[in-house]
């Protein structure tokens, strides 16, 4: 058996001593991540909906006089999603030079796109006033092309009274986002696939029929924040007295698995 002289066996051991070191720093990372994530520090303001290897949407809740702690900020682009009228909200972050955003009050029904350019963000919450403020994050996990173009805060249109009503708000190579009205007693045709499905968000209260060629008829009571996935074509009828209001979201890029994600980063 060899043996190591003694300079090789010191630096053997200052090897070992990094390897251990650098694993336990990994570990230590990975722990601070998942303990920072806002579902867990925060559960009371921030709930899980919806998630597969499309997308994640997250329920977001603020009352009124409401802080809350820090936590991490998703590293996906993402669309927020209003489901009421609220009040301007205080984010507050560490080590940034300008530690303090306000996001503006907010429409119910419009939504707001963000390229979520910041690299672990992390922020504590405060509601100062006393509105609540609920909305959706939908959070994109697809290869993000076209990730800088995503900005802007689009509002609820004008529609015919007694006709359907389809208008693309937002559109670039990653998504698109088009508001959809189905007048009561009427129907609406949607097309989608299993390479490119869609995410559609309910912002009204409304009954509906949902069914196609292979798959059972539904009959739901909407409410205002529910999600409905569709990989298939499909046909949306409104059963009630009142509009049925939807957000769709087209994702026409593939998935991004975590470990890809973080390589595309490093480049």
């Amino acid at each position: 058996m060899q043996t190591l002289l003694p300079d090789a066996r010191e630096r053997f051991k200052k090897s070992c001593s990094a390897l251990v070191t650098v694993i336990a720093l990994a570990f230590l990372y990975s722990a601070v991540a998942a303990s920072q994530d806002a579902t867990k520090t925060a559960p009371q303001a921030y709930q899980l909906q919806f998630e597969n290897k499309w997308a994640r949407v997250i329920r977001v809740h603020y009352g009124p006089r409401e802080k809350i702690p820090p936590h991490a900020h998703t590293q996906w682009p993402a669309a927020y999603v209003y489901l009421n009228d609220g009040g301007p909200i205080i984010f507050r972050h560490k080590d940034w030079e300008h530690p303090e955003l306000i996001r503006p009050a907010t429409k119910a029904g419009s939504f707001r796109l963000s390229p979520t350019s910041a690299v672990n963000e992390v922020h504590e919450v405060e509601n100062p006033t006393d509105l609540p403020s609920d909305f959706l994050r939908v959070e994109f996990k697809t290869e993000p092309v076209g990730r800088d173009s995503l900005h802007g805060r689009f509002y609820r249109e004008n529609y015919p009274a007694d006709e359907n009503f389809r208008q693309v708000q937002f559109e670039n190579q990653q998504i698109r986002v088009t508001r959809l009205i189905c007048v009561p007693h009427k129907s609406l045709n949607v097309t989608a696939s299993s390479s490119e499905p869609a995410l559609f968000i309910a912002l009204s209260v409304a009954r509906f029929r949902s069914g196609g060629p292979n798959n059972p008829a539904r009959e739901p009571t909407l409410e205002p924040g529910q999600t409905i996935w569709v990989a298939q074509p499909e046909r949306f009828e409104n059963l009630g007295e009142t509009p049925l209001e939807l957000l769709r979201f087209d994702l026409r890029t593939a998935p991004v698995e975590p470990k890809e994600r973080r390589k595309k980063r490093g480049k």
